[in-house]
């Protein structure tokens, strides 16, 4: 005798409920633009239509417009970098440009050290160079100079 058992659906893993219901507002959406069969045509396929160029505006507006706008202005900056400007890159790198060829650009960042990065690697123009040791706060300095003031004490 052979038995055959089938999976419960609630073993089966379920869609996400946000998915679900936005599934299902399009498909009620669809349904509500498509015309009666006994009535008249409506508008037909320009009724479909309208919705999608409305939404494609929007998008074009709100989404790929500035993205375009945003590019250009990237290129713009990257074409007008020169020796002396003090940049930063997507790295992290803090630095000063001393050279500019086609494609590379030679970054001073620290003296007497020189690195070479794409151009394209550029983020953006720094107003003012990060001093050395700028990142630890006077509170961290005064801990630093509190513990080795103790550690001098315990060694006597």
């Amino acid at each position: 005798m052979l038995l055959l058992t089938a999976k419960t659906p609630s073993t089966a893993p379920s869609p996400p409920k946000q998915l679900e219901t936005t599934v299902f507002d399009l498909l009620h959406t669809l349904v509500a633009l498509t015309p009666d069969a006994g009535g008249e045509g409506g508008g037909g396929i320009i009724s479909l239509i309208v919705p999608f160029a409305l939404v494609f505006g929007i998008m074009y507006f709100l989404v790929i417009r500035p993205q375009s706008k945003k590019q250009k202005e990237q290129e713009s900056f990257l074409t007008s970098l020169k020796t002396g400007d003090q940049v930063v890159t997507q790295g992290g790198l803090f630095g000063k440009v001393t050279g500019v060829r086609d494609n590379v650009i030679t970054l001073e960042i620290s003296d007497r050290v020189r690195v070479k990065v794409l151009r394209s690697m550029i983020l953006s123009r720094q107003e003012s160079a990060p001093s050395e040791g700028s990142s630890e706060s006077s509170s961290d300095k005064k801990d630093d100079k509190d513990s080795k003031d103790k550690d001098k004490k315990d060694k006597k």
